[in-house]
């Protein structure tokens, strides 16, 4: 009875594995066919992607290639327009230099001392409530650009400045100006123009001008010509205390050719030669007599006024005035009112 009951527990037994093994072989089976769903349509995802990606590429490559394109036509526009601005400026500045070397000042005039002090009390006289009137000072070797504000600076005409710029003065100038340009000139007066400045006002500002001009340095005028020159001391540089006029034999120019006209020529020179060195035997001695010395104003032969420079005084301040004076046709008095006369450009 035993053993029957343990074979029916036997079979039951081998009967619920049997029945386990089916169900799990079916369950497994599902598995597998849902893990196989599950990746094709993963599969499909990553096709639909990577067609959409591909897509986007395809359309990046497109944008790439038109960007490329549109950067060497804007490329290619830009060098054609650079051609053309620097065609351009190289016209207007082959035209503005042309204009510029017809440019001429509206007259030169020399004003003696009793000349510009009726000038100055006339441009004085001027008064204009718009405070437009314009004065610069600018010492030797000083550019207008350089002194004025660059928003005032542009006021001034370009024509105007190019003029003013070619004056170069061993003494400097005063600019006078107004924004309507009634009035546009520069004044170069006889001693330096001490400091820059400018003044944009009602009136123009001729103190510093006038100050200038009534200078009392002790003064001394050497105008120097093959033959004749002449030495003057001014102790107020107004009146001259002490005048001295060196003469000497000098032969005059060879007009003929040849051996015969370079001999003349060494003959000149070594006249010149002797005519300095009496010259400056008497230059000592006025300057021994009448020392201290603030300043010397040259006038001459330029090659004579080289060979001064070489031999005069290093402290002592040296000023090179352009003027025609004639020592055999010139009295002192006169001499030393053309070395302390202005110079006046209309612009």
């Amino acid at each position: 009875m035993t053993d029957k009951k343990t074979a029916q527990r036997g079979v039951a037994t081998d009967g619920k594995k049997g029945l386990g093994t089916i169900i799990g072989k079916i369950s497994g089976k599902d598995r597998l066919e849902l893990e196989v769903d599950r990746l094709s349509s993963r599969i499909i995802e990553l096709e639909l992607d990577l067609r959409s990606t591909k897509t986007q590429l395809e359309k990046r490559e497109v944008l790439a290639r038109q960007a490329v394109a549109d950067r060497q036509e804007a490329e290619s526009r830009l060098n054609q327009e650079l051609v053309r601005t620097h065609t351009l400026s190289h016209e207007l500045e082959t035209i503005r230099v042309e204009s510029q070397g017809k440019l001429e000042f509206r007259g030169i005039e020399t004003l003696s001392p009793a000349a510009v002090q009726a000038y100055l009390s006339k441009l004085k006289s001027l008064h204009s409530p718009a405070n437009d009137l314009l004065t610069v000072y600018l010492p030797p070797g000083t550019c207008l650009s350089a002194v004025i504000h660059e928003k005032t600076l542009g006021l001034v005409e370009e024509e105007t400045r190019f003029l003013l710029d070619r004056l170069d003065t061993e003494t400097g100038l005063v600019f006078f100006y107004d924004l309507h340009r009634m009035i546009s000139e520069a004044i170069v007066p006889p001693f330096p123009v001490a400091s820059s400045a400018w003044y944009l006002q009602d009136k123009y500002k001729t103190a510093p001008l006038e100050e200038n001009l009534s200078s009392s340095c002790r003064l001394l005028i050497l105008v120097l010509h093959a033959g004749e020159s002449f030495i003057g001391f001014a102790p107020d540089a107004h009146i001259f205390d002490a005048e001295e006029l060196v003469k000497s034999s000098v032969k005059e120019k060879h007009s003929k050719g040849g051996f015969s006209q370079r001999r003349f020529e060494r003959l000149r020179e070594e006249d010149i030669a002797h005519h300095m060195d009496k010259v400056f035997e008497t230059l000592d001695k006025v300057l021994e007599e009448n020392s201290p010395i603030d300043c010397i104003i040259m006038n001459g032969d330029t090659p004579l006024i080289r060979e001064a420079e070489k031999r005069l005084p290093l402290n002592i301040e040296v000023i090179e005035k352009p003027a025609d004076i004639k020592v055999e046709k010139t009295g002192g008095e006169e001499i030393l009112r053309t070395i302390l006369s202005c110079r006046r450009y209309l612009l």
